[in-house]
């Protein structure tokens, strides 16, 4: 009745990147045998596929631990997951926050061996902002003449699951209309803020490379219109990029229902052929 609690392990407050004198953290989740002893868990010997997950929150606001409900039906699916923090907008600007989410992905690299990740089963996910940078660091191999800006992502991504993210910029500042929160965006950027936008659009990084995308998203969303997923993956079709848009009738920022979520899940799974 309670699988998780026999067999996921969790490794809190890993610090996996210290910048400007903050140290960034994250949680991993293993499926592991408890032994009620030392050393306490013994990791399966098989290489589990794996879930990044990036939190929402406007890139102003939010952590890893509120959103941990998020996470728990890839840890019924015998996955490993890593629950990652990246600065705000009080300490960087948005190609920062992606800077943080790449080195944590490139965290998952260099410990595969020690958390039995399979790096060839990687998934990144988030929602609204989270969403966004999901995006944009799984879409990171696409990005033209952008070295100077973002980091390299050293492991291929198998898929990305965006729950309501932003995919133009410019587009979502004009309907948020918010002049002191587009401040927010666009101070910390001391360069120029047609590139900055641009670079931090996923909808300008699509390409045939592009890994298949799955997006979740209400039609009635007042924080970030459903025509930002619409025409992202009208975008994906152009270039033939596997994808599936999951559209949630009459709601609005992630009040789905039991029953949407469920519906949302199984479109998961299928998409990604994961039993």
């Amino acid at each position: 009745m309670y699988p998780i609690l026999e067999n996921i392990s969790v490794n809190a407050n890993i610090p996996y990147k210290t910048i400007d004198g903050t140290t960034l953290e994250l949680d991993v989740y293993y499926p592991a045998e408890k032994l009620g002893e030392e050393p306490w868990d013994k990791l399966s010997e098989t290489k589990k596929p794996t879930l990044i997950y990036f939190h929402g929150g406007g890139w102003v606001e939010g952590d890893r631990t509120s959103r941990f409900l998020n996470l728990l039906p890839y840890l019924e699916k015998d996955w490993c997951v890593v629950n990652v923090d990246y600065r705000l907008l009080d300490q960087t600007h948005v190609l920062g926050c992606l800077n943080d989410c790449i080195d944590a992905i490139n965290w998952v690299k260099e410990n595969a061996e020690k958390y039995k990740f399979n790096l060839d089963e990687v998934y990144l996910s988030g929602e609204s902002a989270g969403g966004h940078l999901a995006l944009l660091a799984g879409m990171r191999d696409s990005f033209e003449d952008a070295d100077d800006f973002v980091h390299k992502k050293e492991i291929p991504i198998a898929g990305i699951i965006n729950w309501y993210g932003i995919t133009h910029m410019q587009s979502a500042i004009d309907f948020w209309n918010d002049s002191g929160y587009t401040k927010m965006i666009l101070d910390p950027w001391k360069g120029d803020g047609q590139i900055y936008l641009d670079l931090t659009s996923p909808i300008n990084h699509v390409t045939a490379s592009t890994p298949p995308i799955l997006t979740i998203h209400g039609d009635a969303d007042v924080n970030v219109e459903f025509e930002q997923a619409s025409s992202f993956h009208k975008a994906l079709e152009a270039k033939k990029v596997k994808n599936e848009l999951i559209r949630i009738p009459g709601k609005k920022h992630g009040n789905f229902s039991a029953e949407e979520l469920e519906m949302a899940f199984e479109s998961i799974w299928k998409f990604y052929s994961i039993d």
